[in-house]
């Protein structure tokens, strides 16, 4: 779990709320891990359904953006490098689109 050691914690999101403010708002989840730094703050948790097929939910808590990977999916993010990545950390090509900035 990372969290921020130092510096400002009072940065604002994309949404323009302070973390702590996010934070505070949640509901209690005892099965939540909440991930943040300076940039985001989102939420992780292991959905369990039948047949042995959970899923594990990450959400972005300032928006309520979420996804459910499984077990591939999870998998090939384990074989990924971080160049793989840097296209999803681009916010104009999913977090942007509509919002006329």
């Amino acid at each position: 779990m990372s969290t921020t050691g130092g510096g400002d914690d009072r940065r604002n999101g994309a949404e323009g709320l302070p973390i702590e403010d996010i934070l505070a708002a949640l509901e209690p989840d005892p099965d939540r891990v909440v991930v943040r730094n300076e940039f985001a703050v989102v939420g992780v948790t292991l959905r369990r359904s039948g047949g042995g097929r959970s899923r594990l939910r990450v959400e972005d808590l300032r928006t309520r953006q979420a996804v459910e990977l499984d077990a591939l999916e999870l998998e090939s993010l384990a074989w990924a490098r971080h160049d793989d990545l840097s296209p999803l950390l681009d916010p104009s090509r999913s977090r942007w689109v509509g919002t006329g900035e």
